[in-house]
């Protein structure tokens, strides 16, 4: 009987480890910052990796430091401004990997203009990358995750989703507003479906943003990030509460910076 018992221990825990060496997870912006931070967790917890992004060096060592290791990873060049592109991530994975666990909508950048020098085609590409591409790749992955009843959307969204922004991020602050907005209302559709959303909001961080920025402005906030924080603690956050309930999260400064906001608008009245 003991060993029986002993076999029966062993045999779910094989099914255990094969369990999680099985999940998949899509993180877009994946060559640097908190993508790429992600990316090293999500490697650490044996998962099978879709590294997408349009500058896909980072992401193409960070898969061959994995193949080495004996893990599994899939790097997809993409521009995810141009629709055409997005639905491919999407049918990679499922060619590759026939499932996904996790999709972290991280990609982004930030367009530095205020009303009066706004060009509209500037504005139309953000909202591609920031907003209508986490859209457009939930769309697409929700009908596996619904086939498999589980699956986790986690998209980066910003504290200045949820705040006030500065008159030069404004055009950047509309795209978080509208993640936020938006899969607040998804997370109610899917909330009997088995599949989760996640709305990570966090402050500023030292990833390459600024680097990447494009507009009239960007000179004016070159170093508004010289107190932001590494991306290494947020992404840590937000890998800790990939699981949990919480449709809002905060991560680090994030919640202060929002708790500040709330009781000025308390003093207010």
């Amino acid at each position: 009987m003991k060993i029986t018992a002993i076999l029966i221990s062993l045999f779910f825990s094989a099914l255990s480890c094969a369990s999680a060496t099985e999940k998949v997870a899509i993180i877009t912006g994946s060559s640097s910052g908190l993508g790429y931070e992600l990316a090293q967790l999500a490697m650490k917890d044996n998962m099978h990796l879709v590294l997408v992004d349009i500058r896909p060096d980072g992401s193409e060592q960070l898969a061959q430091q994995y193949r080495r290791q004996g893990g599994k990873a899939l790097v997809i060049e993409a521009d995810l401004a141009d629709p055409l592109q997005r639905p491919q991530v999407i049918n990679k994975t499922i060619e590759n990997f026939e499932r996904i666990d996790y999709l972290f909508n991280n990609a982004g950048y930030s367009y530095m203009t205020g009303l009066a020098d706004h060009d509209m085609a500037e504005a139309h590409r953000l909202f591609e990358v920031n907003y209508w591409s986490y859209v457009d790749l939930a769309q697409h992955a929700l009908p596996y995750m619904q086939q498999q009843q589980s699956g986790v959307i986690i998209n980066t969204s910003s504290v200045l989703g949820v705040i006030p922004s500065s008159p030069q991020l404004s055009v950047y602050a509309a795209t978080k507003h509208a993640l936020v907005g938006f899969f607040q209302a998804v997370d109610k559709e899917l909330a009997q479906s088995g599949v989760e959303v996640k709305l990570v909001c966090p402050g500023g961080m030292k990833t390459n943003i600024l680097v990447n920025a494009v507009g009239k402005h960007v000179d004016q906030v070159q170093h508004i990030d010289d107190d932001w924080e590494p991306p290494t603690k947020v992404a840590r956050e937000i890998f800790a509460e990939k699981d949990n309930g919480e449709l809002l999260q905060f991560p680090s400064v994030a919640k202060a910076m929002r708790a500040k906001y709330l009781q000025s608008l308390a003093s207010e009245h």
